[in-house]
């Protein structure tokens, strides 16, 4: 196939397609598939919810996103360039994620000013710090109907 020919050394005969596709062009025989376009615009999806802040959305995108761009590879492994750039998109969308809610427990739970300003806004709202709530959750004692919604009687 890439011998020395009338074309030139390296140049396709007419006819001569890649692979198996029977003499198709390298585009027809390429275009992405149904689950290619689904895995890229979960992994976009994933990535713009970060930005949303919401922890489980980016997690389970970007999750489907890499599982379906894993899925639409064909019959020779190719996979086709929307599916790896979902895969892309999927992976750092988890791990932005991840990475931002391990920052919110590390600050949630560490002692420094961030606890204090959290502590401070607990107690003009709820009239308890956090640590006094998060004390009442752990013990089973916190009553969410009457401290959240303020139907207490005091």
């Amino acid at each position: 196939m890439w011998e020395d020919n009338e074309y030139g050394p390296y140049v396709r005969r007419p006819g001569e397609g890649i692979g198996e596709n029977n003499g198709e062009s390298p585009k027809e025989a390429r275009m992405p598939n149904s689950l290619a376009k689904a895995a890229g615009t979960l992994g976009v999806l994933a990535v713009l919810s970060i930005f949303t802040m919401l922890i489980y959305p980016a997690i389970v995108m970007g999750s489907t996103a890499i599982i379906l761009a894993l899925l639409s590879r064909d019959r020779q492994g190719f996979m086709h360039d929307k599916a790896k750039n979902a895969i892309t998109s999927g992976t750092i969308a988890i791990v932005a994620d991840l990475a931002i809610l391990i920052l919110a427990f590390v600050l949630l739970f560490s002692k420094g000013s961030f606890k204090q300003q959290l502590n401070d806004m607990f107690v003009e709202t709820y009239g308890q710090t956090f640590d006094d709530m998060w004390e009442d959750a752990k013990d089973g004692r916190l009553d969410l109907e009457y401290k959240f919604i303020g139907l207490n009687n005091n």
